[in-house]
């Protein structure tokens, strides 16, 4: 019996995730994505610890830090979820039940057509790490997470798809914006219902956001509740579950309110609104969330984020530009110079974000 390295391993499962195992291996995120999505094909409906979990654990052994891999994998899952591989829905009941958890769905296999005639690859493959044929299995463009088909000469490619059993989501309701509003305005939508709500004054597990912090280490703004006075994007535990994301009013540390997000209705994530709200928050207090501009290579243009977005900013931005790895921001998209002007326009209207002053010209 031959033994087999670590290496070998990388190698072999890396093959098996229909990867180049000569450019990447487990701990890239392409393969944890991919992991990911094979294992949503078998657990889903699941929670995310289980799906993270079931990752996780068949690499004790086989990478150096698990805690960092255990963060990737985190981080690649939240990427799956914005962009629509994987969908977040709450568990079935009653819309007043409290402490409701969520669980994770595979997203069935899709596509949306660019501009330019690719194709953005979306879902999990019920028996398969592909519903695709092996022919077009061999041209995808493995990009971080995002998987990308071009069309190759005359070839009708939603045709093709469409035959071979995807399902083709439009551009527009793929990305699911909300409207253009001042922060004010978003803020004051918040406020009546938190002002409608009945009191509450025991939340256990709650930690808050405070706007007080810098705005480029979103970690660090996290904090536990003192002598506070005011309202504040938070979490709260719950019994089982991750935590619940809410808008809270505190008064000397004490809640005297709170809303849980996503608000009865919405269509987005808790987190998704939670997030916007904050960059509404921060703008009305004029110290707005910022991003980085630097130039990339061969002519395109890098931005590079301290915070985390909704995931229809996400589903844009992975549309329009590709995610690159990061490093000294939480996650940074390349554009070419054709587009990234529209997208600096698309951070400010809609995300209320401002450049951040002193970043290089381009």
């Amino acid at each position: 019996m031959r033994q087999i390295t670590a290496m070998d391993v990388h190698a072999r499962k890396v093959a098996e995730l229909g990867l180049d195992a000569t450019a990447v291996d487990l701990t890239s995120i392409e393969a944890v994505a991919g992991a990911l999505r094979r294992a949503a094909s078998f657990l889903c409906p699941c929670a995310a610890a289980t799906l993270i979990r079931s990752v996780v654990r068949p690499l004790r052994g086989l990478v150096n830090d698990i805690d960092v891999v255990r963060s990737l994998v985190e981080e690649t899952l939240e990427a799956l979820i914005a962009h629509g591989d994987i969908l977040e829905q709450r568990e079935i009941g009653n819309d007043k039940t409290p402490d409701r958890g969520t669980l994770l769905y595979a997203a069935p296999a899709s596509f949306v057509l660019r501009q330019s005639g690719a194709a953005i690859l979306l879902g999990v493959a019920a028996d398969h790490l592909s519903a695709l044929p092996e022919e077009f299995e061999k041209r995808i463009e493995y990009v971080n997470h995002v998987r990308r088909l071009t069309s190759s000469g005359d070839e009708d490619l939603r045709t093709e798809l469409v035959q071979g059993g995807l399902i083709e989501l439009s551009y527009h309701d793929w990305l699911r914006a909300p409207r253009t509003e001042t922060p004010d305005r978003h803020i004051a939508t918040f406020d009546a219902l938190l002002d409608a709500t009945q009191p509450s004054r025991d939340v256990p597990g709650l930690s808050l956001f405070d706007s007080e912090r810098p705005v480029h280490y979103y970690r660090g703004r996290w904090v536990e509740p003192r002598s506070q006075t005011g309202r504040f994007v938070a979490r709260r535990s719950q019994v089982y579950g991750a935590d619940l994301w809410c808008y809270v009013q505190l008064r000397d540390g004490h809640p005297e309110r709170l809303i849980d997000l996503p608000i009865a209705g919405s269509r987005w994530r808790g987190c998704d609104e939670a997030w916007r709200l904050q960059t509404a928050i921060d703008a009305r207090r004029r110290e707005p969330q910022r991003f980085k501009v630097r130039p990339g290579t061969g002519g395109t243009v890098l931005l590079e984020f301290f915070s985390p977005v909704p995931m229809w900013a996400r589903r844009r931005w992975d549309a329009v530009g590709d995610p690159v790895p990061s490093s000294g921001c939480l996650f940074a998209y390349r554009f070419t110079k054709v587009e990234y002007q529209e997208e600096l326009r698309f951070a400010h209207e809609a995300m209320w974000l401002e450049q951040l002053h002193g970043t290089e010209q381009v």
